[in-house]
């Protein structure tokens, strides 16, 4: 009687898991190719460029970083040095950063955003905070805030299972 369909509870809460982790990576996938794939309903950046994940994430840094030193943008992005040079060169030749003189440390050089650069990144925050007011849209005001609590969770346990790797 303990079992239903011939499968032990611990099958069932297997299932259940894995059909958790399906439903999830499709979900993530809808949303991905929505947002990323689709400029016309989601622009990046309010239609200014296509999505460039480093291009966005650079900004980002050197919106909320002062003295960025290349080397120090390059491990944040996960990017390895020759990459990151190329990116810096691309960003700088579009006036979108600007290279000079670290404020304490002679030998190196400073990043930081130009005046293009930060209003790229204000467009980029502006439209993200369109489709995430999207995406709260689809729940009640209780819903968006268990939502984001239960997302706070998984981004913590994501950072933190990266750093794990990255000191391993």
């Amino acid at each position: 009687m303990g079992r239903m369909s011939g499968r032990s509870r611990s099958d069932r809460v297997k299932s259940r898991s894995m059909d958790n982790t399906l439903r999830l990576a499709d979900a993530v996938s809808v949303l991905l190719q929505s947002f990323l794939a689709n400029e016309r309903a989601f622009p990046s950046a309010e239609g200014q460029v296509s999505y460039s994940p480093h291009l966005f994430g650079a900004l980002a840094v050197l919106d909320t970083e002062d003295a960025v030193r290349p080397s120090d943008l390059a491990k944040v992005l996960g990017l390895r040095p020759t990459t990151a040079s190329s990116l810096i060169r691309r960003l700088v030749d579009k006036g979108l950063i600007k290279r000079g003189p670290h404020p304490t440390d002679a030998r190196a050089a400073r990043l930081s955003l130009t005046r293009a650069g930060a209003e790229l990144r204000a467009a980029i925050r502006r439209q993200d905070m369109r489709n995430m007011d999207l995406m709260l849209s689809a729940l009640s005001p209780k819903d968006q805030d268990r939502f984001v609590e239960l997302i706070e969770q998984v981004a913590a346990r994501v950072a933190e299972a990266a750093a794990a790797a990255d000191q391993g």
